[in-house]
């Protein structure tokens, strides 16, 4: 612990180590929101696909119009790069979460109450700091992922919608 020169009648290092705290801590709720909407959109894409896909094998296959093909196929093109954003924003599965337990024990045998907050609060900073640049590819790679969903939900539509004028349905 690099100098840690305090002032004991000073609030403001109590008031620090209580808004890192409370940072990280709102940090680490944002990433699972966004761990729990991409395991939404994921599941939702799929379904779609698999009930559309599967309502347009009952009309008669054979008969579907190019453009009816061409865009299930683009359907099919937009689900495999919604899955690939999908797993791009899953690729951070460890985050920086200080301090460090082993120092924490080592330094709460030596420094005092408020010495320690401030230096967990130095700490729970450079986590946040660090976990911050993850987060904003972990959201864009969602935010890419549910605007492909849209994308994929409008191509699938307009197929059944065509194919079900086309049949009579």
């Amino acid at each position: 612990m690099d100098n840690l020169n305090i002032d004991e009648t000073q609030s403001s290092p109590k008031v620090f180590y209580e808004v890192a705290l409370k940072k990280l801590d709102e940090q680490m709720s944002r990433i699972e929101a966004v761990d729990r909407k991409v395991s939404s959109i994921i599941g939702f894409a799929s379904i779609i696909i698999a009930v559309l896909t599967s309502a347009l094998k009952l009309s008669e296959p054979e008969k579907l119009s190019f453009c009816v093909i061409t865009l299930l196929f683009l359907s099919c093109l937009v689900y495999i790069f919604l899955i690939f954003f999908s797993i791009r924003a899953y690729r951070f599965l460890t985050w920086d979460m200080r301090p460090n337990l082993e120092k924490l024990q080592e330094y709460s045998l030596t420094y005092n109450d408020l010495a320690m907050r401030y230096w967990v609060a130095r700490e729970c900073v450079t986590s946040y700091r660090i976990n911050e640049n993850n987060l904003s590819a972990k959201t864009s790679d969602a935010r890419k992922a549910m605007y492909l969903l849209v994308i994929e939900t409008i191509l699938l539509v307009v197929a059944m919608y065509l194919v079900l004028t086309s049949t009579g349905l």
